[in-house]
């Protein structure tokens, strides 16, 4: 009785390693008759099919250690220059969001294409370039 293809089929079904599915002994008549997805998921609903834990354990990232005094390499070495562009454009696109419907329709784009560009980079000179517009 060689049931290495329902294992497979299970494992794919659940999204889980062969080697966590286990079979109870005392069942493996049924196991072998059963034919379709329903009837696999009935067999675990009865326990005839188990699906073990994964072992080991996860362990939280420290969050001591990281002043200044122990990095090493550059600024962008550790938050890139693309992430750090990312997160400055999404600061003044969400502003710009905030402020849409107090400015015309030209003027926000104008200012849209102007953060895109890199031209506007600080919330500061947003303000300043929309208060002179208005």
């Amino acid at each position: 009785m060689n049931l290495r293809n329902k294992k497979e089929l299970i494992s794919r079904m659940l999204g889980v390693g062969k080697d966590r599915i286990k079979f109870d002994p005392e069942r493996l008549q049924d196991i072998e008759d059963a034919v379709t997805k329903d009837d696999i998921r009935s067999l675990i609903d009865q326990g005839a099919i188990e699906i073990e834990q994964i072992k080991g354990q996860k362990t939280k990232k420290e969050k001591r250690k990281r002043g200044p005094g122990s990095r090493k390499g550059k600024k962008t070495a550790r938050a890139g220059k693309k992430e750090r562009w990312v997160k400055q454009v999404r600061a003044l696109r969400n502003y710009l969001k905030s402020v849409k419907s107090q400015i015309p329709r030209d003027l926000y784009w104008e200012a849209y294409r102007k953060i895109k560009g890199g031209e506007i980079k600080t919330v500061a000179r947003l303000k300043e370039f929309l208060g002179g517009r208005q």
